[in-house]
């Protein structure tokens, strides 16, 4: 029963990921649950990427680090939105991301802004922290902490006055 009702809630978190995904390097990826079964698999709680432009399935270890940050990404994302709608008013305010961003093209940092863009409006946030200037242009709002000889102070830019 236990494996059941993950299955469903892995099933609704993928559909949601799926949806994200369609904005990441032109919709090529899109999320599966595994029905292989082995030593170490759980059947039905295993992911399977399909790639859109072989029409293969494989694991979604074979996905290089750039992609595997957007699907963690996608899949964050969804998770947050199936726990909120199935938990009858939990709410999940703030998303933090520690780093991932240098891992990734500018195409793909592009494709990362196009999924976390789905948050506004949501009357949630994502923080992000990362060393990455290119996303120092793409993002409105930005805490930067500068390092100096007497310490580190905090600079504010995007914030409403």
């Amino acid at each position: 029963l236990q494996r059941y009702v993950l299955g469903v809630m892995l099933s609704a978190v993928t559909a949601k990921a799926n949806v994200l995904l369609r904005h990441v390097h032109g919709g090529r990826y899109a999320l599966y649950r595994s029905e292989k079964t082995g030593a170490n698999r759980k059947a039905g709680l295993e992911l399977e990427v399909i790639d859109g432009y072989s029409g293969l399935r494989r694991g979604v270890e074979s996905l290089s680090g750039g992609e595997k940050f957007l699907v963690s990404l996608s899949l964050a994302l969804g998770l947050s939105y199936v726990v909120q709608a199935q938990s009858g008013g939990c709410r999940m305010e703030a998303m933090f991301i520690d780093e991932g961003f240098g891992s990734l093209d500018p195409q793909s940092i592009a494709d990362a802004l196009e999924i976390l863009a789905s948050v506004r409006g949501s009357r949630r946030m994502v923080g992000i922290i990362s060393h990455v200037e290119a996303l120092a242009g793409s993002i409105g709002t930005s805490i930067e902490v500068v390092k100096g000889r007497e310490g580190s102070h905090l600079k504010f830019s995007g914030l409403p006055a």
